[in-house]
């Protein structure tokens, strides 16, 4: 198993976080590890579970990490009276320390001691749970920061190597425990699997390995040929020619492309391709609007602002916008204009109301902002994305950046001057 260990990894010569919690896997990485004269420091989370055996595992890898002169960090978060999903905020805060540390420290990775056993187990998870992509993928070996050494080790491999070299370990007792989904695989699907097909664990690595192959070749199509057919705005929308996509049929898998924003039923897919601009659909990140020849993805915003008084001098939320007193006015263009010195004030930047209208520059007349927006072929998405500059009273005064409001123009003389 060293030998093995080495030759995969003997070129990881940066510098390494690992997660160990004492159990037999993270105590045997960092056996590894050392043997194989790699640079890393442990990180230890003390969720309080366990009560005093929660404090004994601390400190067992505290004194571990002592006795080897290896760096050490550790934090406790008591989670013994957590109602909901005690694994799932366990991983949460974890992962929350470790690329804490990652950040603060320069850790190149983070590694972790999954192995083969552990993936068996995550695929039945994500059966059970009903994971919509990737199902049969299951823990990478490498994946952005993340490192799991182990993962094509098992757990038998592992335990043998551990005796053969006279490792201390820490045994979890709540493993024994059917209480989470996982142990419940572990203690009572597996064992069945296992007298089925003694060789489970060779059918499920081929598995990994097709799933990989596949997974990887399909993201290279998308990300070298599909990805040609989005073009970005200046405000990170992606849009997409619907022509390109109508050549397509519900059950192609070139849908799956828009698996990355959230989008896994493909029939809905197939039907917002088709359907009359002013449709859309949204996922728990993303939208995707329907709109005229084309169909355009936009993020979905956490945060929504209506409107921001502005003060005289530099503003630089939510856009930046600067008002500067000027005793020589200019013609307006699309990145400032020159109003009078007697607008109501004071001024901000606010999102259109429906009824809102203005009096355009160069023409006669008032005009709503719904017939300008519809005249200028926006869309949904950048209609909710415009800033009007209006005076207190909320009478317009420029749609930022498009058209100036004639009422409170300046074009010579004293003025303030506002610009983007």
């Amino acid at each position: 198993m060293l030998n093995r260990f080495k030759n995969r990894f003997k070129n990881l010569k940066q510098k390494l976080l690992v997660s160990v919690s004492g159990g037999l896997d993270s105590m045997v990485l960092c056996d590894l590890l050392l043997k194989s004269d790699l640079d890393f420091s442990i990180a230890h989370v003390n969720y309080k579970l366990r009560k005093k055996e929660s404090d004994f595992d601390e400190n067992f890898v505290k004194n571990y990490a002592n006795q080897k002169q290896i760096n050490f960090y550790s934090i406790s978060h008591d989670l013994s009276t957590y109602n909901k999903s005690i694994q799932a905020k366990a991983r949460e805060i974890r992962y929350e320390f470790l690329y804490k540390l990652t950040d603060e420290n320069k850790f190149d990775y983070i590694l972790t001691g999954h192995h083969l056993d552990d993936n068996i187990e995550t695929i039945f998870l994500n059966l059970i749970r009903g994971k919509k992509n990737n199902s049969f993928l299951g823990i990478r070996e490498k994946h952005n920061q993340l490192l799991r050494p182990l993962i094509n080790f098992t757990k038998d491999e592992i335990k043998k190597y551990a005796l053969e070299h006279n490792l201390s370990w820490r045994d979890d007792s709540t493993n024994k425990e059917n209480k989470y989904e996982r142990n419940k695989i572990r203690n009572l699907i597996i064992p069945v699997l296992n007298k089925v097909n003694p060789q489970y664990r060779t059918s499920f690595k081929n598995l990994f390995e097709i799933s990989n192959l596949e997974f990887n070749i399909k993201n290279r199509y998308f990300d070298l040929d599909l990805s040609k057919f989005f073009i970005e705005n200046k405000s990170g929308q992606l849009s997409s020619n619907k022509k390109f996509w109508k050549s397509f049929d519900v059950e192609s898998f070139e849908l799956e492309y828009f698996q990355r924003f959230g989008f896994f039923d493909k029939a809905e897919l197939f039907k917002i391709i088709r359907s009359s601009s002013g449709k859309s659909i949204k996922s728990d990140s993303y939208t995707i609007l329907s709109n005229r020849n084309e169909i355009i993805i936009h993020k979905n915003n956490l945060e929504t602002i209506d409107e921001v008084l502005l003060n005289n001098g530099s503003n630089h939320y939510p856009i930046k916008i600067d008002l500067v007193f000027s005793q020589s006015a200019s013609k307006p263009s699309r990145n400032h204009i020159c109003i009078s010195e007697n607008v109501d004030k004071p001024l901000k930047l606010r999102r259109w109301k429906e009824g809102d209208y203005f009096y355009p520059n160069g023409m006669i007349g008032k005009k709503k902002l719904s017939k300008f927006f519809k005249d200028e072929k926006m869309s949904i998405f950048d209609k909710q994305n415009q800033w009007i500059l209006s005076n207190y009273k909320d009478e317009v005064l420029w749609i930022v950046g498009l058209r100036a409001d004639r009422r409170n123009l300046v074009k010579n003389g004293k003025c303030i001057r506002v610009s983007i």
